[in-house]
């Protein structure tokens, strides 16, 4: 039997292999090497370097590649479309914000190593891979793959106690959530004639779509999704990873596993679909997640864990999308949902790159070490700004128009107590998005708090952030177009 890989297939594989040997480059090249004792003044650049070079790469071949939509690749193990490229595109963004800020972070708490960079694009190409992937098998090893990197991200700093405990806590919901996974994927193999692909899944859907079984396969695995991306009651790890993990490796694990995970469950439901009752499912828990998320948020007073909180509630306003899906009104809503991950992966970013720029040995987590930012760093300041004014959905910002797409499509698709719900979780999220606003600017600062070293690489990621809040919150016409034509090419329209 011979086996031939054609140029197409080659073509849609080439952003993840190209994050996959970056990877191993950059092993390669600090195999051995020892941290200076002054770690501060040694970021190591050529690791930054090399990281970017992998990342615009890998990114150039997302977007000049997949020209038109092939549905099979890899005997139906993966797809290229505008779908998978959207969001993969995504992931490379959020992957080279974090290298480039992860040379001065890392040196300044004395962790500056090869291995910390090799476990992001490892990660990192199995995300892009888990946007790309039309098969169970390969979702599955996709998800499993980019959940060992980040269990060890999140265990990173093993010096410290509550990073193994949240790393710790991770790897166990993680494989319990896998389980669910795995029983899904079983249901939907024998209710589908013993297939593998979504595509045959989708086919045999409406004939099964009544199977008690076909029913609780789609739900095990929406179940298993909703761990991966901190839907309630599934929630309980992300406050205590948060905290525990290294900042800017919350940061890439706030964004990046989003994205993933969320393109890969619309594109199960696209297929397999799962009515009425999967919908009001669905709908439930992002009512009780988007108003759990915010009220939680409400009286903490470490940054790390407000933000783990707010990313719960945003969770809960990704899922209104799906349930539009679910019930007849069509997937068509989900650009709100690509749009959405866009704004949120560039607003929390900023507002862990802040974090990670104050930290110095340590994190800098409690909303009083924010106090007089403003006087000393102003620029900083208006990054973090931007973040809080985004996350809470202030006019001008990435995140309102994020959230106006989204609760614009609820009430269009006749989900108005959706919309009603999520605005009035909004309004009381504003309430802790302004409390390190007021720190920065209201409050003075004590001792030598900010007197910190400014890596060049974290400036340049916080530059490039902040500017995307602006620019998609000024003028996101042309991301929201991109946003409707992926989501098309999805649909196969």
């Amino acid at each position: 039997m011979e086996l031939l890989i054609s140029p197409t297939e080659i073509e849609a594989i080439l952003p993840a292999g190209i994050l996959f040997l970056t990877g191993l480059v950059l092993l390669l090249v600090d195999l051995g090497g020892k941290e200076r004792a002054d770690s501060g003044m040694n970021p190591k650049n050529h690791l930054v370097f090399i990281g970017c070079a992998g990342s615009v790469l890998a990114l150039m071949a997302l977007v000049t590649g997949g020209g038109s939509v092939v549905t099979s690749l890899y005997a139906g193990a993966m797809s290229d479309d505008a779908f998978g490229r959207f969001a993969g595109a995504l992931v490379t963004l959020a992957l080279l914000l974090t290298t480039l800020g992860a040379g001065g972070y890392l040196s300044s708490i004395g962790q500056n190593r090869g291995e910390f960079y090799s476990l992001l694009f490892f990660g990192a190409g199995a995300m892009v891979l888990l946007c790309q992937a039309t098969n169970l098998v390969s979702i599955f090893v996709a998800i499993e793959t980019l959940s060992l990197s980040v269990f060890v991200l999140a265990g990173y700093t093993t010096d410290r106690r509550p990073s193994s405990e949240g790393a710790f806590k991770y790897f166990v919901l993680g494989a319990f959530s896998s389980g669910f996974l795995l029983l899904g994927m079983a249901f939907l193999y024998g209710v589908s004639g013993g297939s593998l692909a979504l595509s045959d899944i989708a086919a045999n859907g409406p004939q099964v779509a009544d199977d008690i079984l076909f029913a609780v396969g789609v739900l095990l695995m929406v179940i298993g999704f909703a761990f991966k991306v901190g839907a309630v009651p599934f929630h309980s790890w992300i406050p205590d990873v948060y905290q525990g993990a290294p900042v800017i490796a919350v940061g890439w694990m706030a964004v990046a596993v989003k994205v993933a995970s969320f393109a890969a469950l619309l594109r199960l439901l696209v297929a397999a679909g799962g009515g009425e009752t999967l919908s009001r499912l669905i709908a439930a828990i992002a009512v009780v997640t988007m108003l759990l998320g915010n009220l939680a948020a409400l009286n903490q007073t470490n940054i790390k864990r407000m933000l783990a909180y707010s990313g719960i509630a945003h969770t809960g306003y990704l899922l209104i999308p799906l349930v539009l899906g679910l019930t007849g009104t069509g997937f068509e809503s989900g650009s709100s949902m690509l749009f959405y991950l866009a704004a949120y992966s560039v607003t929390t970013f900023a507002a862990f790159a802040v974090i990670a720029t104050l930290s110095r040995g340590q994190d800098r987590e409690s909303i009083d070490d924010l106090n007089g930012l403003a006087s000393k760093h102003p620029m900083i300041a208006v990054v973090m700004t931007l973040a809080m004014l985004s996350l809470a959905g202030i006019p001008l910002t990435a995140g309102f128009v994020g959230k106006l797409m989204i609760f614009r499509d609820a009430v269009e698709g006749g989900y108005i107590y959706l919309a009603l719900i999520g605005i009035i979780s909004s309004v009381i999220s504003v309430y802790y998005y302004l409390r390190p606003v007021v720190a920065m600017y209201f409050r003075e600062a004590t001792g030598d708090q900010h007197e910190v070293e400014h890596p060049w690489g974290l400036h340049l990621a916080l530059a490039l952030a902040g500017g995307a809040i602006l620019l998609l919150g000024i003028d996101p016409q042309a991301l929201v177009e991109f946003s409707v034509e992926s989501m098309r090419s999805l649909l196969g329209g």
